[in-house]
């Protein structure tokens, strides 16, 4: 519709006496629906002319909209302000009003004559495409279906590109395997099965093997063969095993309720297809509830995923967006993560049909991923891998980082399993050719790593640690607690530049040193207060528990003297600060009132936290390091009480008041204008500096 040429035709005369005539009338209308016919590029078009009435007495007319409608199109012009819409006149009403559409009908609306509801119900009969039944009121019945058609006419247009892309994806899947059902009865639902018993009739089902049996003394005997079990008595949920094929099942009476025996369970079959991967994922509904003889089993596929060497798209069987066709789209996460979804929705454990993973990726771009083994091997760890998408998780992973084929190819599959399940842990060299580079280790480590069969990423974080490790070193570290570090063997390799790691475990064994934590908090407070720790008598003192405690109270002290002399310093720096006018141009701001300035001493933050009740206080060690600065706002009215405390780091890091209150506005344009003065300040130092 072009909408220059609608925009050019004239608004017939109204009868504005009639239009206040009908809205006097009738209760509650918001408007008054006059009609015109043209002819637009040689289209056939009806203009519904809608006037509002409002003000007192309802004497205020004005053209709220114009609806142009054409057999497969129709807009309106909004008048007052010359913006064209493509929503249904009942939503443009409804928004005028202020209210939701359900709020409202076109009961608001009322057409000028019968001329014009005539006019309209005729074109609207003639191009209604889904409209079958009207109401009292045929004419806006059929406006409401002529656009509600119109509408999904466009929905459907506006999605097709994306569609499309779906459906030539889906035409690449085929048929599944011809043994796929009965793959479904023996694998899925192996353990989905019954003893269903009749104590009139003397006789037990199992659903199973399919064989009838005697009841007999409430045991189970085959009718023909010499097979019988007369160990466990058949009665209501318990436990019984079959004589035939010896599973043990459930027994159920035939006269209890069936309600609950329908079964939900989960299959993924992957196929080649090209160099592409499919994964495809059935759900399967086992129901006993009308003949437990023959069990009614349904499958429907609800997820496919298709692998490529760059990406993976993922499609679900579900509603496409607001369109309320069923079909292929891409797939969407129902919910937050802690939203579980029913298992009729979305599987939790999946069963895996093929047999044999490396022949279903064979010439595909996952073929050399080593699928065999990684579910051979790695994933039969349920701790780490209990994700029902894991084919698809490993297919991701290995396009992510396809090193892990070299990892589990050596026999690495712990350190495999580790990664997977949490990549960040350890950075590991990527493109690299072979498996040394990949580790970022020299031969000698990798030899360690195979003697000792399935290492650990630890393991490997240890020889990284100290390369240079003797073999028989290597392996007492591997077994060593960390005692309250998440790498205690740093602080024993760190300790071997002073002494060998036999004789630590010697001493921490000989001293009954329950927490080897103890020990190297002692041996760390002794280097840091400079003693040489070459000495066996600083390093393995006599009796340890008389030395830890003597050195905790030493290094207290130490501690103590080191803060009190950072303080001095520091208070220095500020004292010269304030006589070398440092930062005095970029802190001379006079705004309403408010000053700022610098702590007169590094006890003032305490001060200041405390009167102002945050954790500026805690600031004291940063502000000492140099690695943060803390200004002062102040009234000056009240230039002594605490008002607002500024944190610069290059820039205004936070400021707060009390309680951790945010700045008002005044503060605000005066933190804005201390920002540029110190901005402009520290890019220009030797103009404003005085001394360093």
């Amino acid at each position: 519709m072009k909408k220059k040429a609608l925009k050019s035709i004239l608004v017939p005369k109204t009868d504005t006496e009639k239009i206040r005539e009908i809205a006097m009338e009738g209760k509650g209308k918001r408007g008054v629906i006059a009609t015109q016919k043209k002819k637009v590029d040689s289209e056939e078009t009806l203009i519904l002319n809608v006037y509002q009435v409002s003000g007192r007495n309802k004497r205020d007319i004005s053209l709220l909209f114009r609806v142009f409608c054409q057999k497969d199109d129709y807009i309106t012009l909004e008048v007052e302000c010359g913006k064209w819409r493509t929503g249904s006149l009942l939503n443009l009403v409804c928004r005028e009003a202020g209210w939701a559409e359900y709020w409202w009908s076109y009961d608001q609306l009322e057409f000028l004559s019968d001329a014009d509801a005539k006019r309209a119900e005729i074109a609207f009969r003639k191009w209604n495409k889904t409209h079958t039944d009207c109401g009292k009121r045929p004419v806006f019945d059929l406006l409401h279906s002529y656009q509600n058609h119109i509408k999904s006419l466009r929905l459907e247009r506006r999605h097709k590109k994306e569609t499309d892309a779906i459906d030539k994806d889906m035409e690449m899947f085929g048929p599944v395997p011809d043994d796929y059902q009965t793959f479904i009865e023996e694998n899925v639902f192996r353990d989905e099965n019954y003893i269903f018993y009749s104590t009139n009739d003397k006789r037990a089902f199992c659903t199973s093997c399919g064989k009838t049996f005697i009841l007999e003394n409430k045991h189970l005997r085959h009718e023909t063969i010499g097979v019988w079990n007369d160990r466990d008595l058949v009665k209501h949920n318990r436990i019984v095993c079959c004589p035939y094929c010896s599973k043990f099942l459930k027994a159920k009476s035939e006269g209890m309720s069936r309600k609950s025996l329908v079964s939900v369970k989960w299959s993924v079959l992957v196929q080649p297809h090209g160099d592409e991967v499919f994964t495809r994922y059935f759900r399967h509904i086992k129901d006993f509830r009308k003949d437990y003889h023959n069990p009614d089993i349904t499958t429907a596929e609800l997820y496919r995923t298709v692998h490529r060497k760059e990406k993976a798209t993922d499609y679900m069987w579900a509603r496409f967006k607001n369109s309320g066709n069923i079909r292929w789209c891409y797939y969407k996460e129902s919910g937050p993560y802690w939203q579980i979804p029913s298992e009729f929705a979305a599987p939790r454990h999946v069963t895996l049909y093929n047999t044999n993973m490396q022949v279903a990726v064979d010439g595909t771009c996952m073929k050399y991923s080593a699928p065999d083994i990684f579910f051979e091997k790695v994933a039969n760890d349920e701790r780490y891998f209990r994700s029902p998408w894991i084919v698809d998780n490993y297919f991701n992973s290995y396009r992510k980082y396809p090193f892990v084929e070299q990892m589990m190819k050596v026999g690495f599959y712990k350190m495999t399993r580790e990664f997977l399940d949490e990549p960040s842990k350890m950075d590991m060299n990527k493109g690299q050719n072979s498996i040394l580079g990949t580790l970022g280790i020299n031969k000698i480590q990798y030899n360690y790593l195979r003697k000792i069969g399935d290492p650990s990423l630890r393991d490997l974080e240890i020889l990284k640690y100290k390369p240079d490790l003797k073999f028989e070193e290597f392996q007492d570290l591997r077994y060593l607690q960390d005692d309250g570090y998440s790498k205690s063997y740093t602080k024993y390799i760190d300790l071997m530049r002073f002494t060998t790691l036999h004789k630590m475990r010697r001493y921490i064994n000989d001293q009954h040193i329950s927490n080897s934590k103890d020990y190297f908090d002692y041996t760390d407070w002794m280097e840091e207060m400079g003693y040489d720790m070459k000495n066996e008598f600083n390093l393995f003192p006599r009796n340890f528990i008389k030395a830890h405690d003597e050195a905790s109270k030493q290094y207290m002290r130490f501690k103590d003297k080191q803060a009190r002399e950072d303080t001095k310093r520091f208070n220095r720096m500020l004292r010269k600060m304030k006589r070398d006018n440092t930062y005095a141009e970029a802190m001379n701001i006079d705004i309403g009132g408010l000053f700022i300035r610098l702590p007169n001493r590094l006890d003032e933050l305490k001060d200041e936290g405390e009167a102002l009740h945050h954790c500026v206080g805690t600031y004291m060690e940063k502000v000492r390091k140099g690695e943060t600065m803390i200004f002062f706002i102040r009234k000056k009215s009240e230039p002594d009480k605490p008002y607002y405390t500024l944190e610069w780091h290059g820039s205004v890091v936070q400021c707060r008041g009390l309680y951790n209150c945010d700045m008002t506005q005044e503060v605000k344009e005066f933190v804005k204008i201390f920002q540029e003065n110190m901005e402009k300040f520290e890019s220009e130092p030797q103009r404003h500096r005085k001394a360093g």
